[in-house]
């Protein structure tokens, strides 16, 4: 009788560990693709000194390249069929379909924080890369427990050029 009662809070506790640990398991896997993909966009999108906020071009090879690390893992990846976490498909290369980000920032190099650190050089063109990744509950999920979510993701790279 006992076992009946308690039946329930085991299979709930065991469906969110599950869930937890497939959580853990993707938020990694996309944080690592996003800083790869940053560290890629540092070393061959932008050069030093040609700062210009905005959105990098979505169109060019490296930024595409990029967008398929984050979303496969390799820069050849294939975004359609391919996927890194779970249920994260994308039909086309748009923000809008990824939730992908890929933007150059300037940081302003004039203030005493950062004087000297790069000399001559007034603004740093910085890569910033943000994925939001949706997440699905599993067997935490099939059984009335908690909503679905995204896991949102960002880092920060300056440009080094090659």
């Amino acid at each position: 009788m006992e076992f009946v009662l308690i039946l329930p809070l085991l299979l709930a506790l065991f469906a969110l560990a599950v869930d937890g640990g497939r959580m853990l398991a993707d938020y990694h896997a996309v944080s690592k693709s996003v800083r790869d993909a940053t560290r890629f966009l540092a070393r061959t999108e932008a050069r030093p000194g040609a700062c210009a906020a905005g959105n990098l071009d979505r169109g060019q090879a490296n930024v595409a390249g990029a967008i398929r690390l984050v979303l496969t893992g390799r820069i050849d990846g294939d975004p359609f069929t391919e996927n890194l976490v779970g249920g994260w498909r994308a039909e086309n290369l748009s923000e809008a379909a990824t939730g992908i980000g890929v933007s150059l920032e300037c940081l302003d190099n004039s203030g005493a924080a950062l004087n000297g650190l790069y000399a001559g050089v007034v603004a740093i063109p910085v890569v910033v890369v943000r994925a939001r990744v949706p997440f699905q509950l599993g067997p935490a999920r099939s059984l009335g427990l908690g909503p679905s979510f995204s896991l949102s993701v960002a880092h920060k790279s300056a440009v080094t050029g090659i």
